[in-house]
């Protein structure tokens, strides 16, 4: 039996067999980057509009820009395509895209048979584009009957210890999402929904059954397509069952009714009844957990009914994003009142969610100086890993990983989820000190037991942090091999803070591979989410990416609008993000050439940046803040700025920061003009950014070196240099500029207009030197 398929190039396309072949390499393809190649090639005689796209690869039509711009970069990714070159998919601009590549149709053997070519009509050319406008849980419970019978059968087999005949024993490694809890009571019992939810999820949790946490099922629940939430759960999480619940309210106190449901097979029912709405959902869990095979877990004790409702009031808050409704609950209690630890704990807890670093973080404090935590390894443990996570969301990365330190050694061998939490942020401590190896140790170690405990959303930040390790350490490219992939995810669960961490990640790479069409689509994508961000400090990053993003495209005003915005909103005392604030409005000055503007807030950025972390960052700022100097005459402070940055460790070639390090030395020679001292720094500059191959780096060399190696007569070894950017000049303002000057230096006249107009559709509101703008007065043939 034959079917169609496609080749071009050395790639073959099997739309039957869901297949792309690299030559003899099989190349794995998500299911919606597949369907964006199969119906661009399907309809390669013709430009396919935007919509139609989106209906073809999403099913339906709510879908940005940014997230059909991101199917369309893998899709070109995967077949050796990318935005500037265009070769397989090409943009239309205004419409949508079109399959270019060279295909012919071959017909291949189901069965294996080597494909024949068969013959294909010629691709006619494009027509003109045109422009185009742009819960509830049903509750499956047995009868009444069918239950005492299962109860009996249940509560003999825990007498026993032994585990339940037939299919219900559970292994240790199978996945168990247990859902809202749908109740029927007053209009008060609504916590129960989601605090008995999460009740029952941490007591299958202690029972050793790998479960997800609340939050990422909720998240899951939340993104998932109307009709295919509970598939989209069992794929995300790999649950083989999905535990629904029941909580009935009467006036002898509560029932809660569960049952674990296969994906193919019979439930497993079970019902406790208790006068508290916390016991009956303990004893119900406890139930299950003997229905399928498992023990109670071994620290069940005699509990404070009060507390226990309380604490799930709360944690039904947190889950519903309800920070003040959380807080005014533990506030409230008596019981609480009476464990100071506890109480304090608790509402540091909030305090964190709700990005209040300074709040939390003194709070914790005290809480891990009183005795009754000193005396409860459990609690102290977890208190440091929340006091290790707020110091690194600051920017105090050792003091955080001695916190991840002290938690683990309490740990020991249990609490996979917390120890899971705890390896990921002492991993994150390590890659700010540099100990790169140590760090993918602690990642992976966290892989395991993040996926041992059912941390579906654990696991993805795991991946998350490790393309930010990449990018950590200057790869860009293989950062994008993670972090895309990771964001989606994010975004499928819900996770609105990693989701925008990840993209302020994902933008960073996409500049440095000076993707700037693609850098500003994703900025677009984190900022359709803006109305649902409550964390102060997100919103400043948000709109730090804009002015990021605009003031590399030559759009001053936009980000400077955006500067001032997040300068007016910056007031949480979060000094990395303080530092980051003050080296974009420095960068920004210095493109502007307010010298004395740049100066300042370069100052304010060193003066605030991290004892240690973004190290290469740190470089360029001080490297921003010499320029600033020399602009201003202030020579003498260069050169102490210079020799302060001289006391820090060298930073080796293949490093961040190695480049803006070896063109600081090079423009304090040139200052004095020194051009022995400057050529010499210059090679060395070039030598690491060509060893480290990250475009914007290797651009920023060109950018001195070029102009430097033309000024002293040196023809043959400027032409080289500005030739190696060339191939970004149709996309880079400083790439374009530098074939300008080299044009308008050397000639011929025509290459020199076709450099200047080149240069001024990417200028945006960047000026061009008036000298670069009279044609070049040396003949051609020079």
């Amino acid at each position: 039996m034959t079917a169609t398929g496609f080749e071009f190039g050395e790639y073959r396309f099997l739309p039957s067999a869901r297949e792309l072949w690299r030559g003899a390499r099989h190349l794995t393809l998500p299911r919606r980057t597949f369907e964006c190649i199969e119906h661009l090639i399907v309809h390669r005689d013709r430009a396919v509009g935007r919509d139609e796209l989106v209906a073809a690869v999403f099913g339906r039509s709510n879908v940005s820009d940014a997230q059909l711009g991101q199917i369309v970069l893998r899709a070109r990714r995967v077949v050796g395509d990318d935005g500037n070159v265009q070769h397989t998919i090409r943009t239309i601009a205004g419409y949508g895209y079109r399959w270019v590549a060279e295909t012919r149709e071959i017909e291949t053997d189901t069965a294996g048979a080597e494909p024949a070519a068969i013959p294909s009509a010629p691709v006619p050319p494009s027509a003109a584009p045109r422009r185009k406008a742009r819960l509830s849980f049903a509750i499956v419970i047995a009868a009444i009957a069918v239950v005492v019978i299962a109860l009996a059968c249940v509560l003999l087999l825990a007498r026993r210890g032994a585990t339940p005949s037939g299919t219900h024993g559970v292994a240790g490694g199978e996945t168990l999402a247990v859902l809202p809890i749908q109740v029927d009571g007053l209009r008060d019992d609504a916590w129960v929904r989601l605090g008995a939810m999460d009740l029952v999820a941490e007591r299958l949790r202690q029972a050793g059954l790998a479960v997800p946490p609340s939050e990422n099922v909720l998240g899951l629940l939340a993104t998932s397509a109307s009709g295919r939430a509970e598939a989209g759960l069992r794929s995300a999480t790999g649950a083989r069952y999905l535990v629904r619940g029941r909580a009935h309210h009467d006036a002898d106190g509560w029932r809660v009714e569960l049952a674990a449901e296969p994906e193919h097979g019979i439930a497993i029912p079970v019902s406790f009844a208790a006068r508290e709405a916390v016991d009956a959902a303990r004893g119900a869990g406890d139930l299950l957990l003997a229905a399928l095979g498992r023990r109670t877990p071994a620290n069940a004790r005699e509990s404070d009914a009060a507390l226990d409702e309380t604490l799930q009031r709360a944690r039904a808050a947190m889950l519903a994003n309800e920070l003040d409704t959380a807080r005014a609950i533990l506030g409230a209690s008596p019981q609480l009142a009476a464990r100071p630890a506890q109480l304090a704990w608790r509402l540091a807890q909030v305090d964190l969610r709700a990005g209040r670093l300074d709040r939390a973080e003194a709070a914790l404090d005290q809480v891990l100086a009183q005795a009754a935590t000193q005396g409860d390894a459990g609690l102290r443990a977890d208190v440091l890993v929340a006091r290790g996570s707020t110091r690194i969301r600051r920017g105090a990365f050792d003091d955080g990983g001695r916190d991840f330190d002290a938690a683990l050694a309490l740990l020991g061998e249990r609490h996979a989820l917390a120890r899971g939490q705890a390896l990921l942020g002492r991993a994150n401590s390590r890659v700010a000190a540099h100990r790169s190896d140590e760090a993918l140790a602690d990642f992976g170690a966290a892989r395991v037991d993040l996926e041992g405990a059912g941390d579906s959303l654990g696991v993805t930040r795991v991946d998350a942090n490790l393309g930010m390790l990449e990018l950590y350490r200057g790869r860009p490219a293989a950062a994008l091999d993670y972090l895309p992939g990771a964001a989606d995810r994010f975004q499928s669960f819900g996770a609105l803070h990693e989701l925008l961490l990840t993209l302020t990640g994902i933008i960073e790479a996409q500049l440095a591979m000076l993707q700037r069409d693609e850098a500003a689509a994703t900025v677009e994508r984190a900022s359709a989410l803006r109305e649902r961000i409550s964390d102060p400090d997100q919103r400043v990053d948000l709109l730090l990416n804009r002015a990021q993003v605009q003031s590399g495209a030559g759009g001053y005003r936009e980000a400077r609008a955006a500067l001032q915005q997040a300068a007016a909103i910056a007031t949480s005392g979060n000094r990395v993000l303080r530092a980051r604030l003050d080296a974009l409005e420095a960068d920004l000055a210095a493109r502007e050439r307010r010298w004395d503007d740049a100066e300042r807030a370069a100052a304010g950025a060193l003066a605030d940046w991290p004892a240690s972390g973004a190290d290469g960052d740190r470089n360029a700022v001080v490297r921003l803040r010499q320029r600033a100097l020399f602009a201003l005459d202030r020579a003498g402070e260069a050169q102490a700025l210079l020799d302060r940055a001289r006391e820090a460790p060298v930073t080796a070639a293949a490093e961040p920061g190695a480049v803006d390090d070896a063109l600081a030395m090079a423009e304090w020679c040139i200052h004095r003009r020194d051009d022995g001292c400057a050529g010499a720094w210059l090679q060395h500059a070039a030598a690491s950014a060509d060893r480290r191959g990250v475009p914007a780096e290797i651009v920023a060399v060109a950018a001195v070196q070029g102009p430097f190696l033309l000024d002293a007569g040196e023809r043959d070894a400027a032409v080289a240099v500005i030739g190696r950017v060339a191939p970004w000049a149709a996309r880079d303002f400083d790439s374009a500029l530098l074939q300008l000057r080299l044009f308008r230096r050397l000639g011929p006249r025509e290459a020199w207009f076709n450099a200047l107009r080149q240069a001024q559709a990417l200028a945006g509101e960047r000026e061009i030197a008036p000298a670069l703008l009279a044609p070049p007065d040396t003949p051609a043939t020079r």
